[in-house]
């Protein structure tokens, strides 16, 4: 219980600065739907996805392999000459990003058939690395597990992001453009605060040719997972590109928007579990039975929070997105459930395949996700001309399933966990049911679900773990009170800050 604990206090933390995040995010929606255009938000998702294509490849999973070695290593210098030699990995990818930069014009034409975007093609480019270098301040917070460091530069960010989004979006009218410097801008003011005000003090400055090579060799395999896994997560969006419009993209880009509830409690556990599970795992002696426990009661417990969430947003999605937005976005209400379950599949895989970094096959996460990759491609050649970004929606559900489920029975080979996983699946595809039908009814049919028979839903929905023997009340009762001891303990260290 007491790893379940830590696990609880981090979690919560570090969800409270993504939290102030995204809400803050959700905050301007109203004033940014009103000076974006749906594809306007297709647009911007279009260019997000080409930075993540290039991202897979330049990054050479440097981020896992770091993680990987601080951990592995118990001499602080050593510590310090990975993290230095992370910073310099990251500072380099510099250079093929401002080679791309040069080639924006016909990376313009090859996109969108036009050089209208050229502009636009090449910040894509140049805030690539600065993603990285960001990427790598903010991990450096959770490897050192400084929660209340890591919220300050997320607030920092996202206080940023919004001063400048109102200035250049709604104020100037600069529209897209405005946006991605908005962007740009607000992160290379955070790298430049989080170095001077910690962690430069975390480098030792010497840089090792030796972890480096480690690293490079421990995360080669993860290009092709990469890439891999931008197709089967991001290349969708060229399908609707292709077949149908930027329009679509941008309903798309709105289910996406309304699941980010969903991806902050991704964040949290993705800032807590993986510090919390490798070094429990490194401290103890097989059979790693506490290591075990902790990454099946985590996972239970994160499935069961997760779903419950992404019913709510998915039944009443149409309230939102009406009462957020303008009609003009209502459609994206159909991509909300199916892009919510995609992200619990996500960061549910994580959770359930430690087994495969612990032995050091990260090759299997290339095979896997290229498998997902071809499922994603082909189920788009058939979905995506007939059902649009519906069809899209649906075929990143079942490739991201497909994932996860990949993972698990790889994952099991190298490391046993019971994850009671069949309970599980039958919980969420129930909840899944109810979560998509419901907007579904709404837009493509005459029915008129009532707010009263959705909280009914609602309840439904929350009640199944318990005749699923997923929890029990006195679970609940001990997690209740473990909470609130959790809340006072937060309580009282903003109070000392």
């Amino acid at each position: 219980m007491g790893n379940l604990i830590n696990f609880g206090k981090d979690t919560l933390i570090y969800g409270l600065g993504d939290g102030l995040k995204k809400f803050i995010g959700i905050f301007l929606l109203p004033f940014y739907t009103r000076a974006l255009s749906p594809a306007d938000y297709g647009l911007l998702d279009t260019l997000a996805t080409f930075s993540f294509f290039i991202s897979a490849i330049i990054g050479v999973g440097i981020d896992s392999a770091s993680g990987y070695y601080f951990f592995e290593v118990k001499d602080e210098e050593k510590k310090g000459k990975i993290l230095y030699t992370t910073f310099i990995l990251r500072l380099l990818t510099t250079v093929p990003s401002l080679v791309l930069s040069i080639f924006s014009q016909e990376i313009s034409v090859f996109l969108f058939d036009t050089t209208n975007y050229t502009w636009l093609v090449f910040i894509s480019c140049i805030t690539i690395p600065v993603s990285f270098m960001l990427s790598e301040q903010s991990t450096i917070y959770r490897l050192f597990r400084q929660p209340w460091k890591f919220n300050l530069i997320t607030i920092l960010k996202s206080v940023g992001s919004i001063g400048l989004g109102i200035t250049l979006v709604v104020v100037l009218r600069w529209g897209v453009l405005g946006a991605m410097l908005a962007a740009l801008i607000s992160s290379l003011v955070v790298i430049i605060f989080s170095f001077f005000y910690f962690t430069k003090y975390k480098y030792n400055y010497s840089f090792s040719w030796e972890y480096a090579k480690k690293m490079l060799i421990f995360g080669y395999p993860l290009i092709w997972a990469g890439v891999a896994q931008w197709v089967y997560v991001s290349s969708d969006r060229f399908f609707l590109l292709s077949y149908r419009n930027l329009t679509e993209i941008g309903y798309y880009s709105m289910g996406s928007i309304f699941s980010q509830p969903i991806n902050l409690l991704n964040a949290a556990i993705q800032t807590s579990f993986g510090v919390l599970f490798w070094d429990m795992y490194h401290k103890e002696q097989e059979p790693k039975t506490n290591s075990k426990k902790f990454s099946s009661d985590a996972f239970k417990i994160y499935v069961v929070t997760a779903t419950i969430i992404s019913v709510f947003l998915s039944i009443f999605s149409t309230n939102l997105i009406n009462f957020i937005t303008t009609p003009a976005y209502i459609m994206g209400s159909l991509a909300v459930p199916l892009l919510t379950f995609s992200v619990v599949f996500a960061q549910g895989q994580q959770i359930v395949s430690p087994g495969i970094t612990i032995s050091k096959k990260t090759w299997h996460y290339s095979w896997l996700v290229s498998v997902a990759a071809i499922i994603n491609i082909g189920l788009n050649f058939y979905f995506v001309p007939r059902w649009g970004f519906v069809g899209a929606g649906f075929t990143t559900v079942i490739s991201y399933f497909a994932y996860f489920i990949g993972c698990y029975f790889i994952s099991q080979r190298y490391l046993k966990v019971n994850f009671n996983l069949i309970r599980i699946l039958i919980f969420v595809f129930f909840a899944f049911t109810i979560a998509f039908l419901v907007p579904y009814s709404e837009l493509k049919t005459t029915i008129n679900i009532a707010i009263f028979y959705k909280i009914l839903l609602l309840g439904l929905t929350f009640l199944l773990p318990f005749l699923l023997g997923l929890i029990t009340f006195r679970q609940i009762v001990l997690i209740k009170e473990k909470l609130l001891v959790l809340v006072k303990q937060i309580k009282g260290q903003i109070l000392k800050r």
